[in-house]
């Protein structure tokens, strides 16, 4: 006889967060991956992954003389550790929706012939990575900095470049890639 069958799989974003890369020292504490501070609303732009999350709610660790993203540009006693959380920040969501159509006929009693159609990511729907793969950094000095009062804040947004089979090469959560048909013949006995 035919049959159907489906798949929905629905997940919010998996966590991430930003750090400075190794870009300069602007805690003081003699590290790298120094956090920025959180100055304002985390505004995400979910539909738009070249501008997934606004940088300008994030700001170097310190106050600042100038707009040039170093650390020596810090006021002397300003430098501490940044206030953005460990994985405070959510990735895009997931969302795909597979199916499959199939055909099982017997040809003997214990032998069985079974044509199947299945469709992988039927809507075509795009499934990013999280912004941190693939290189596991995020930085949100990417855009540069701009003077704003005494706080060098981020300029522009951080965009979604890759798919979780780009990102990784070895998906955890889905691939993410376009719309997928795979035609199959399965003999039983």
């Amino acid at each position: 006889g035919w049959g159907l069958s489906s798949t929905l799989a629905l997940q919010s974003g998996q966590p991430f967060q930003f750090n400075f890369n190794c870009q300069d020292d602007f805690s003081g504490g003699g590290g790298c991956f120094d956090r920025p501070d959180v100055v304002g609303p985390i505004v995400y732009h979910g539909d738009n992954p070249f501008n997934f999350v606004d940088l300008s709610s994030f700001a170097v660790p310190c106050t600042a003389t100038a707009a040039t993203g170093v650390a020596s540009d810090c006021v002397p006693g300003t430098r501490h550790y940044g206030n953005l959380g460990r994985d405070a920040l959510r990735g895009p969501t997931y969302k795909q929706w597979d199916f499959a159509i199939y055909k099982d006929t017997a040809i003997t009693e214990r032998v069985k012939l079974q044509f199947r159609a299945d469709f992988f990511n039927v809507l075509n729907h795009p499934n990013f990575a999280s912004p941190f793969l693939p290189a596991f950094i995020a930085d949100p000095g990417v855009g540069g900095f701009q003077l704003v009062g005494n706080r060098e804040v981020g300029v522009g947004g951080f965009p979604l470049s890759a798919t979780g089979d780009v990102g990784i090469g070895n998906p955890f959560l889905g691939g993410g890639g376009p719309r997928g048909i795979q035609l199959a013949a399965k003999f039983t006995f």
